[in-house]
């Protein structure tokens, strides 16, 4: 009978009451969540910082092949003529068959808004579209000519740039990483090439933005 009583004695000190311990698990339940959301919270800022605009893959080396398609139906002359060259760029759409607006839009601009302008007016504008397009080149100017760029200046994935900048598409194909201490220096020889065509062509233009 002692030896009962002691047991019980002893397991009554050694376990909590019931109430005691579901209090434990809801302090423990609680922290855990609290530090989920802390996780959450700075995975999201990390998003964020990294893709200001979101994740996209508006891929500028499919826009290159949409504009060399262009071409071969059109004497070899990219896109022109539209009362903007974004508005000239989206030509694309009604030409070139595999061509969506989730392409033009570029990496800044939202699909939605893309869809609207072209399903409204038919064409692309200034803020609808995210290329910086130049507008009235061909396919055999001078390969050294930059024919578009992302006119803010993000990666292929819509991510920041470890060093802020451009990535731009050249006539001939090339694909090239302008950085910013260069790009004045850059828009300066673009300048100097448009100048030295045979065809009136408009000019460059396109300061980095924040």
């Amino acid at each position: 009978v002692l030896m009962n009583e002691y047991d019980e004695i002893k397991g009554s000190l050694e376990s909590p009451p019931p109430t005691k311990r579901r209090g434990r698990i809801r302090r423990c339940l609680f922290g855990g969540a609290i530090i989920l959301v802390i996780v959450a919270l700075g995975l999201y800022a990390f998003y964020r910082y990294k893709y200001p605009y979101g994740y996209n893959h508006c891929c500028d080396l499919l826009l290159l092949r949409a504009l060399e398609e262009y071409a071969e139906t059109h004497e070899g002359a990219f896109p022109a003529g539209g009362s903007t060259p974004e508005a000239s760029l989206s030509m694309l759409y009604s030409n070139v068959d595999w061509v969506s607006p989730d392409l033009l839009r570029g990496k800044t601009v939202s699909g939605s808004v893309a869809r609207e302008a072209l399903k409204r007016d038919g064409r692309l504008g200034p803020e609808s579209c995210g290329w910086h397009y130049v507008e009235g080149l061909r396919v055999d100017d001078d390969y050294h000519l930059a024919i578009f760029w992302d006119k803010v200046g993000l990666g292929h994935s819509g991510e920041r740039l470890s060093r802020r900048g451009h990535t731009v598409i050249f006539v001939g194909g090339e694909r090239g990483t302008i950085s910013e201490p260069t790009w004045v220096a850059f828009l300066s020889e673009q300048q100097r090439l448009l100048s030295e065509r045979t065809t009136a062509v408009l000019s460059v233009s396109g300061p980095i933005e924040a």
